[in-house]
């Protein structure tokens, strides 16, 4: 595992005790992680998509967004922000990959999806840039 900024650190290690973890599943936790920073860190392109919850599936008005990198022939989300119709942005990545209320998604982004749509890397950076975490 590769040394985490001190913030970092302490809020994962905070995470796994509020929610006890034995430590194979911090393990497991941390080396996600690191695999999240690691792609992070890889030079490569990226690509930017939004989803809009025009239907109220999960939360009508909500917005997801994700920049992500194509790896191994799938679309992997490397940060992730989430705008619930009450307008209180989260944003998730390898420094904050999960909290109480949501997470970085795991799986592979479905960019054929209905709803789901390509945006700009400026677009994605404005809301990242005024998100709450």
């Amino acid at each position: 595992m590769t040394e985490l900024p001190p913030h970092v650190e302490d809020r994962y290690r905070r995470l796994a005790e509020q929610r006890r973890w034995p430590p194979e599943t911090e393990t497991a936790f941390r080396a996600s992680v690191d695999w999240y920073r690691a792609l992070e860190d890889d030079p490569g392109p990226r690509c930017y998509y939004e989803y809009v919850d025009d239907e109220g599936l999960l939360d009508k008005g909500a917005r997801w967004l994700w920049e992500a990198v194509i790896l191994d022939g799938e679309v992997v989300a490397t940060k992730q922000i989430e705008v619930p119709s009450t307008g209180l942005s989260r944003r998730y990545w390898w420094q904050h990959m999960e909290d109480d209320i949501g997470m970085l998604t795991d799986q592979a982004l479905d960019i054929d999806q209905p709803g789901i749509a390509s945006t700009t890397q400026s677009s994605f950076y404005e809301l990242w840039d005024s998100a709450n975490t």
